[in-house]
């Protein structure tokens, strides 16, 4: 099957149905842009379903710089966009302001965790720091021997977290209602090029056109970035995480240490993760990964031992060497753009990645500077 560029092809093709993609075709079609979605499984099947959806720039921030404030813009998104989901696909993400108890259990993690509160409020952010019975009284989980074990605490009553399927198919649906088109089942084998543009992606069904295509295909945009003549060193990081079931025992706050962090989720059910492993595209648990992620959660707070084991899952988190995300026109392929490599933080940076490719498809100067993730500082010359 060959789609011509005529008439009815769309205005942008985007190939990934993860949080970045689907945000970008729910933001695109929002604008009136004509868009369509490829993905090669079903949507939110890769790194972004297999995601704890923790909104929480504070938390691993040792400084203030600009992908710090970054997080914080894309932290905003989405309590602006919750509802606006709920309203348009009938779907609760489960956007919820839980806050984050960042717990140290050495007098050194103290310190640091000290120091952070106190530059983190300069920036105008909620960050308290919390002795062990202080600790205890907010969250009732450490009230009593756990507590004891504990230094304390930096309190981030701002941070929060999402359900991230349930973003990636509310945007999705979102984004249909207003008239994308979206294919599961279709991968993208390659992109077609012609001098500086790219003028279609093949795929098993033919060769779909547009005038625009972004990439947003997570682990896997590297590759197909290569078939264009395109350098984009993005390797996949897997990350493990195991899912608890609980309806008593579970913690009121997502508690972060050293070693993991445990998620609370509103039905009931806790997300443990999350591992770091180079390992290729292999994205399958490994005893060895659930056995890091059970020693890290019952150090953390020795009651997680008692609860259930519901499943665990992998997924292939997209790195550049920087790990910092790319958002921008691919460097002389100039209807070409890239949308990907968010590494960790694809669910916090999905909707704003979204909104700011949607400003450049239009043809807009994008509201945030995005100079510090332009594909140009990959260029093989600036190694």
């Amino acid at each position: 099957m060959q789609h011509d560029a005529g008439h009815d092809a769309p205005d942008v093709l985007i190939v990934g149905g993860g949080v970045i993609g689907c945000a970008i075709a729910y933001y695109g079609a929002c604008a009136g842009l004509r868009v369509t979605l490829i993905d090669g499984e079903r949507i939110g099947a890769g790194a972004s379903g297999a995601a704890a959806g923790m909104l929480a720039p504070q938390v691993e921030a040792h400084q203030p710089d600009d992908f710090f404030d970054f997080g914080l813009a894309g932290r905003a998104e989405h309590a602006r966009l919750a509802p606006q989901l709920l309203d348009e696909a009938g779907l609760d993400v489960e956007y919820r302001q839980t806050g984050i108890l960042r717990l140290a259990l050495e007098e050194r993690e103290a310190v640091d965790l000290r120091g952070r509160a106190i530059w983190q409020r300069g920036r105008g952010l909620a960050a308290e720091w919390l002795e062990p019975d202080q600790v205890g009284t907010l969250e009732p989980a450490f009230g009593g021997a756990a507590g004891k074990r504990l230094v304390g605490a930096l309190w981030l009553p701002e941070e929060g977290q999402v359900r991230s399927p349930r973003l990636v198919q509310a945007l999705a649906a979102a984004a249909i209602r207003r008239g994308a088109v979206l294919h599961e089942g279709l991968p993208a084998t390659s992109l077609q090029r012609e001098g500086d543009r790219v003028t279609g992606v093949r795929t098993p069904a033919g060769v779909l056109r547009a005038g625009t295509v972004v990439l947003a295909a997570g682990a896997w945009s590297g590759a197909l970035a290569a078939t264009a003549g395109l350098h984009l060193p993005v390797e996949p990081i897997k990350g493990q995480i195991i899912v608890l079931g609980s309806l008593r025992r579970a913690p009121r706050h997502i508690l972060w240490s050293g070693e993991c962090y445990v998620a609370p989720k509103a039905d009931g059910l806790v997300m443990v993760g999350a591992t770091e492993e180079r390992a290729g595209f292999d994205r399958r648990p490994t005893l060895s990964g659930v056995l890091q992620l059970a020693l890290g959660a019952t150090n953390l707070l020795p009651e997680l031992g008692r609860l259930s084991v519901e499943t665990q899952w992998g997924g292939l988190r997209p790195a550049l060497p920087d790990r910092l995300p790319v958002i921008g026109w691919a460097a002389g392929c100039e209807n070409l753009l890239l949308a990907t490599a968010h590494f960790r933080n694809g669910v916090l940076l999905g909707p704003l990645t979204g909104k700011l490719a949607t400003e450049m498809l239009l043809g807009k100067a994008p509201s945030w500077d995005l100079s510090p993730y332009s594909p140009e500082r990959l260029s093989p010359t600036r190694q």
